[in-house]
């Protein structure tokens, strides 16, 4: 169970020119009142399960500011009969040492958003003025690393930097980050499914392919893809624990400054379950009927996924990356690059090696 906090809304001090939020307003600044918060965190201690996980999202998270998350910790600790799991994902250019001693004291975990090495990185995160981001990015990564926080890395791959896999993959790894992610870019806030960013199911599979090839050279057991240790996992028979392998995406909400709740943040504001301000618990929102609705659609299965032998390991991918196949259908955009990509692995390494490879 899982919550992304969109404490400033689509308000971020970058301007990436893949955004999934670049429709809507960026400029204008927006934070989440003291008063949603609380009745917000009131509200997660409704949650049944002893642990609750948080992760402040944007927009660029850090825009609300250090005293705004010191009021997170502090109604959090008005809750003690729950175990507070924070996390913050951010862009990494405002972290300075006073973020990271927070942090810190506070036991947040970071993920931070960088696009491989200097070069790719800056081709689509720029600033206002179009420059690149990649060193204020990186000085605020290697201050959290200062600090004793090494944090994981998401790069989002794009139809303009898909064919540097090998430049952004090393661009990571030297720059010293151990557990890494690719989200592949498919706009799903927006009402323009047809991005000129979006990535075409070959594209993806190649990318992966050829970053497989560059980790398996490496020989480097620390180093954790999340993408191929998800594949991994399957040569072995067992499924990822990622959400987009496990069906569990009705197990994540998106949660706006304004305390309306919606599914994960990849959906954009296009399906709503509520608000905090008129839900008096969890309960209530689980049982709600659009959410109930929504759970029954996403679950409907294409007949390719029913009879396909990788069903209980992969769900019918991530259900916010999906097209109606011939029937309606949604089905998983990305289907045959991810059984391409198993097949491609399954014949390249044997389950022993798997296991000196130190795959979970």
């Amino acid at each position: 169970m899982g919550f992304q906090v969109k404490i400033v809304g689509d308000f971020c001090n970058i301007r990436c020119a893949y955004c999934r939020n670049r429709d809507f307003d960026r400029t204008d600044k927006a934070v989440m009142s003291v008063e949603t918060l609380e009745k917000f965190i009131a509200f997660l201690n409704t949650v049944p399960q002893p642990e609750v996980r948080a992760s402040w999202h944007g927009g660029e998270p850090l825009l609300a500011g250090k005293d705004f998350f010191k009021h997170i910790v502090r109604i959090e600790k008005e809750y003690p009969e729950k175990i507070w799991r924070n996390a913050v994902q951010t862009n990494a250019t405002l972290i300075d040492e006073g973020w990271a001693k927070f942090f810190v004291e506070n036991n947040f975990h970071i993920g931070v958003s960088i696009d491989g090495n200097e070069r790719v990185h800056n081709i689509d995160r720029i600033n206002s003025a179009g420059r690149g981001t990649y060193k204020n990015a990186m000085r605020g990564v290697n201050i959290l690393r200062k600090n004793g926080i090494h944090p994981g890395v998401i790069c989002t791959v794009t139809k303009k930097t898909v064919n540097y896999a090998e430049e952004i993959f090393l661009g990571l790894v030297n720059s010293g980050f151990k557990s890494i992610s690719f989200n592949v870019f498919y706009n799903t806030a927006s009402e323009n499914r047809e991005d000129e960013y979006a990535l075409t199911e070959n594209e993806w599979f190649n990318f992966l392919k050829e970053v497989f090839e560059l980790w398996y050279t490496l020989n480097d057991s620390t180093i954790r893809v999340r993408e191929l240790d998800a594949i991994l996992a399957w040569t072995v028979g067992r499924s990822s624990n990622e959400c987009s392998f496990r069906g569990s995406c009705s197990q994540w909400f998106a949660v706006d400054y304004t305390g309306d709740i919606y599914p994960c943040e990849r959906f954009g504001r296009s399906v709503h379950f509520g608000s905090i301000q008129t839900l008096e618990n969890y309960q209530n929102l689980v049982a709600s009927s659009n959410l109930l609705n929504w759970r029954n659609e996403i679950r409907i299965l294409p007949n390719k996924c029913k009879s396909c032998k990788f069903l209980s390991l992969c769900y019918n991918g991530c259900c916010s990356h999906r097209r109606a196949d011939s029937e309606g259908i949604p089905m998983y955009t990305y289907c045959e690059s991810r059984i391409e990509l198993f097949d491609y692995i399954q014949r390249k390494i044997n389950p022993l090696i798997i296991g000196d490879k130190n795959v979970k």
